[in-house]
């Protein structure tokens, strides 16, 4: 009898053992592909490929923000977006999507085009897109792109807030009155990345 009860526990512990064991691996696998890329390669990645965004802020001000996107941007854009490269890439991106409901982007970027044409003469400055039947907006690609990054972690739920922001920001910050402000900040940045990357530059802005 006592020795079935040591095999019983010599069993037990050995199952615990096994689970702990199993749990781990899993918790790495959520930072690793089936390639064994980590998301610390994919930054190591990002930084050696710059880009004109990268050189501009990492962080913006969005004390006039909504209370919940300020909230996305603090707890969820600057934690999670950065763990594949910095938050200066999409900060200082072309990239503009209308904020509010998809079906209404169309009729926004249309009250644009009347407004600001200028901001459809240059896409190094503005790359304006909207959803469409079956195609995501910009930033939506761009969201769901790095939800398939290995260790992104990043839910549906928090990407969707993430996009939310992301089309707030572009459309507060580089439309409307603030259009000639982001135009020039964007012009320099690229002007700067030309000088101290001209076959970056080339590769990117250049070639199509």
């Amino acid at each position: 009898m006592k020795r079935f009860r040591w095999i019983l526990a010599v069993v037990g512990v050995g199952t615990l053992a096994w689970t702990a064991a199993q749990l781990t691996r899993s918790a790495s696998a959520a930072d690793t592909d089936t390639g064994g890329a980590t998301y610390e390669s994919q930054k190591a990645t990002a930084l050696a490929n710059p880009y004109a965004n990268d050189s501009g802020p990492a962080s913006i001000d969005v004390s006039s923000y909504p209370p919940e996107l300020q909230d996305t941007y603090k707890n969820l854009f600057l934690v999670r977006c950065q763990r594949c490269h910095t938050a200066s890439r999409p900060l200082n991106s072309q990239f503009v999507e209308p904020s509010g409901p998809k079906p209404e982007q169309g009729t926004k970027i249309a009250e644009w085009k009347s407004s600001h044409p200028e901001m459809f003469q240059d896409k190094l400055v503005w790359q304006i897109e909207g959803s469409k039947p079956g195609q995501p907006g910009v930033w939506e690609r761009y969201v769901k792109k790095m939800m398939s990054k290995p260790g992104c972690n990043i839910t549906q739920a928090e990407a969707k807030k993430i996009w939310q922001f992301l089309t707030y920001d572009s459309e507060h910050r580089k439309t409307g009155a603030n259009a000639a402000k982001w135009a020039e900040h964007r012009r320099k940045l690229l002007a700067d990345f030309k000088a101290s990357h001209p076959a970056r530059y080339k590769e990117l802005y250049e070639t199509q």
